[in-house]
């Protein structure tokens, strides 16, 4: 795993080096588990550029779990993007997603595949990632290091144009992503990140993300509380 990352951290900074841009994104968000099949969860998301908010949207998800290593979710998402002008532009868009994980001793492989679609599109007559149709594949690896409260993992995401015009019935984009989950004690749960978005046919293709994720679990503050009223 260790040669394996280190590879992926050569590719980042070989790709950081031809970037045009720099990103820092940042999301916050709770979840509940209703039972052993069906978890509710929320966040709000923000990405930034230049000290300005890029994209910002809130997100709403409800996920099955199909058996133990599938499960299906459908999300929601508002999203406001800041073009060039200053102007925040919005579209209503839905996620329809499906994962699958298989664990090996302390690794686990994963794949998302995802179909968005939205109701709004940017003004650019151009393929745009977060208005327009989109097939996204996700593989990924991570591995659970003992005695330690790192996670570290890694994947590749490609976004597919499914649409039939000029732009359309191919890759339009690439992610790669190198990062860690720290198991924390408790509710709460952090989740760091690098990342490289590669636009593969635009004039500036290339920006570097760096991103941070947390999460609440409200089972977990339940269960606590009655631990606690049970003393």
């Amino acid at each position: 795993m260790k040669s394996l990352l280190s590879v992926f951290f050569l590719c980042l900074i070989s790709f950081y080096g031809k970037s045009q841009s720099l990103e820092v994104w940042g999301s916050a968000g709770a979840k509940y588990k209703l039972n052993k099949k069906i978890q509710f969860s929320g966040s709000f998301s923000s990405r930034f550029r230049n000290l300005k908010a890029k994209t910002v949207f809130p997100q709403l998800t409800v996920k099955y779990k199909i058996v133990k290593w599938v499960n299906v979710s459908l999300d929601y998402r508002y999203v406001a993007k800041r073009e060039n002008n200053g102007n925040y532009i919005g579209a209503n868009r839905i996620n329809m997603n499906a994962k699958f994980n298989y664990n090996v001793d302390r690794f686990s492989l994963g794949f998302r595949a995802r179909y968005q679609m939205s109701s709004g599109k940017g003004s650019s007559n151009s393929y745009n990632s977060d208005f327009d149709k989109a097939l996204r594949f996700k593989p990924s690896l991570s591995y659970d290091i003992k005695k330690s409260i790192f996670t570290p993992t890694m994947s590749l995401e490609c976004f597919y144009n499914p649409g039939a015009g000029v732009f359309g019935q191919r890759i339009d984009k690439m992610r790669y992503t190198v990062g860690t989950d720290l198991e924390l004690d408790g509710p709460h749960s952090i989740g760091i990140f690098a990342r490289i978005d590669q636009k593969i046919y635009d004039s500036n293709p290339v920006k570097f993300i760096i991103g941070l994720n947390y999460d609440l679990s409200i089972n977990k503050i339940i269960n606590s509380n009655k631990k606690q009223g049970d003393l």
